[in-house]
């Protein structure tokens, strides 16, 4: 009898649970270019002991940990290197040089972002490759079929500088395209061509990328855009990236992230604030960005701003990190955690400022 009771109530108990795309049940009737997308930069190279708190790391945390905390948006460097032993050329993950920092294979990389997606089958992640010495589509599309993710693979319906619509993220889910990966150069020869892999500069327009000051953030066109008009980028119909990385300038032109600020630059209302950066940008470009990108993602209130700008509070099964620095000698554990509630009710009001 009681058998029979829990079998009639177990689909209502189901319908009242709406499913969460990227995190929120809101988000999965919103298009793909509506939504902002929290990106951490430099995904795979770390500051942390497993490379001695490199100077040249820009996350705290791994790949797959960054995607259970509600990084949608990944970047990384794909370097074409020899092996030294049997000569033959791979695709590494390198900071600028091999010397400096190397994640590994491109290929193994990819394959625990598609692991991630096996698991998660209600998001919807980005890739942005930098490819750093140009090799082909092909070449790319070797690592994706060797990681088994390319059927993940989104391939946009319209061309792109064009006014159609991306679709929703519940129809890239219910299609099982959930992957949009863009490429910053890609050689272009006779047939050299991958529907999944996007030219970045095709579809996408950057802020600048070298500040090096808190004052320095703009919302102006910069990067591989022959403007500095927001009304040229609007017009282009291409979709807006925030950046929002502040370096520090070394000897010999060096730039290194600047991590002893990054508390105040991944902030809502500090000089050089994340947030204040993202209230300013909607007012001047008259939309929210889709990307925002961010070293140190889990540092400050980054993923908190972010559902800001998507108007949602609540996150669903989202993994819930320490909010400070890691730093060597000190315990993860250690350390204070944000209180999301709070601190959303507390930013909340921005929407009604803009």
């Amino acid at each position: 009898m009681y058998f029979f009771i829990i079998l009639t109530l177990l689909p209502s108990l189901t319908a009242s649970t709406p499913r969460a795309c990227n995190n929120h049940p809101s988000l999965c009737n919103t298009t793909y270019d509506a939504v902002t997308h929290l990106g951490a930069h430099n995904s795979p190279y770390l500051h942390d002991a497993s490379n001695h708190f490199s100077a040249f790391g820009n996350q705290f945390f791994n790949t797959t940990t960054q995607l259970d905390a509600g990084v949608r948006l990944l970047t990384v460097q794909v370097h074409l290197v020899e092996n030294s032993r049997t000569k033959a050329k791979v695709l590494r993950l390198c900071h600028t040089t091999c010397l400096f920092i190397d994640a590994g294979l491109l290929s193994d990389w990819l394959y625990t972002i598609r692991i991630w997606l096996d698991n998660n089958p209600n998001e919807v992640v980005t890739l942005v490759l930098v490819n750093y010495h140009w090799v082909l589509s092909h070449d790319l599309q070797a690592e994706y079929a060797k990681a088994d993710i390319a059927h993940y693979g989104f391939v946009p319906s319209h061309p792109p500088n064009t006014n159609a619509s991306w679709p929703t993220l519940g129809d890239m889910i219910d299609k099982g395209h959930r992957l949009v990966t863009f490429v910053n150069e890609v050689r272009r020869e006779e047939g050299d061509r991958v529907p999944y892999l996007l030219r970045e500069w095709d579809y996408i327009w950057e802020t600048a990328y070298d500040v090096s000051t808190p004052t320095g953030f703009t919302c102006t066109p910069d990067r591989e855009f022959n403007t500095t008009s927001i009304a040229d980028a609007l017009a282009s119909k291409k979709l807006f990236f925030m950046n929002h990385l502040l370096y520090e300038h070394q000897a010999f032109g060096i730039i290194l992230p600047a991590v002893d600020a990054i508390e105040e630059t991944n902030s809502w209302y500090a000089q050089g604030g994340l947030g204040k950066h993202l209230e300013r940008c909607r007012r001047e470009v008259g939309r929210k960005p889709t990307f925002v990108l961010v070293d140190y993602a889990s540092v400050g209130p980054a993923v908190v701003a972010v559902d800001v700008m998507n108007g949602v509070r609540g996150a669903v099964g989202r993994l819930e990190l320490p909010v400070g620095r890691v730093v060597e000698g000190e315990s993860v554990g250690s350390r204070g955690r944000l209180g999301m509630g709070a601190l959303v009710l507390a930013v909340g009001a921005s929407l009604l400022m803009v």
